[in-house]
């Protein structure tokens, strides 16, 4: 992708793309990408024009599939708008560090609940 196809405007990142055939412009709100990140209001303040073309670098398959969504409501768009919430599921949250909680099964008995002794 070229380094001018993404840009910034104001709180708007824009991408030109070629989807259903058709080159279409296509506007992702600051608040979409904050929604999506799921970013505290100090941190979405702090994200500045570089990060957001980098977010939309980086997911644009996630772009794409939002936006063919919305096509689909308006099939004759040229200009496709994505606000908040309309970028599809959240983003991945790390689970945190898997090898810090316990691994073994804890063996409460044998299978069944009841125990049986031969006498």
């Amino acid at each position: 992708m070229e380094s001018d196809s993404v840009r910034t405007m104001g709180d708007s990142t824009l991408v030109d793309l070629w989807i259903e055939g058709k080159f279409r412009a296509i506007n992702i709100s600051r608040e979409a990408i904050e929604s999506y990140l799921r970013l505290a209001p100090h941190d979405a303040a702090s994200m500045g024009e570089t990060e957001r073309r980098e977010f939309v670098r980086t997911h644009l398959s996630i772009v794409v599939k939002a936006a063919t969504a919305l096509l689909h409501g308006k099939p004759g768009s040229e200009t496709i708008a994505i606000e908040a919430g309309q970028l599809g599921g959240d983003a991945p949250r790390p689970s945190g560090d898997r090898r810090k909680g316990e691994r073994r099964k804890a063996n409460i008995g044998p299978p069944g609940g009841i125990e049986r002794r031969k006498s």
